[in-house]
């Protein structure tokens, strides 16, 4: 599974994704939306909207996404809505 440690994650990316915790405390128990939702995380402190989107749009969750990801600003809601379905679109307007 692909991980924050995977991209090199500097002193202060790491203090805010995995606290005063280790390499070793994070990975233990690590879920893959877990992992997926501190990818975007980590793109987004890198101003990568792009990448943060690409693994955003990957967690199982996507109403969590909308709600806790968008609602924070942490990846604007004009790149995920071309990913929507019709269906959301209509039980959105709703």
């Amino acid at each position: 599974m692909e991980t924050i440690f995977d991209h090199a994650p500097t002193k202060d990316e790491l203090r805010y994704l995995t606290g005063p915790f280790g390499r070793e405390w994070y990975l233990d128990g690590l879920t893959e939306d877990r992992a997926l939702e501190d990818l975007c995380m980590l793109f987004a402190m890198r101003n990568d909207e792009a990448r943060s989107v690409a693994y955003a749009k990957k967690m199982s969750d996507q109403d969590y996404v909308r709600f806790n990801l968008l609602n924070y600003d942490l990846i604007p809601d004009r790149l995920l809505r071309k990913s929507r379905s019709s269906a959301d679109k209509v039980s959105k307007a709703a």
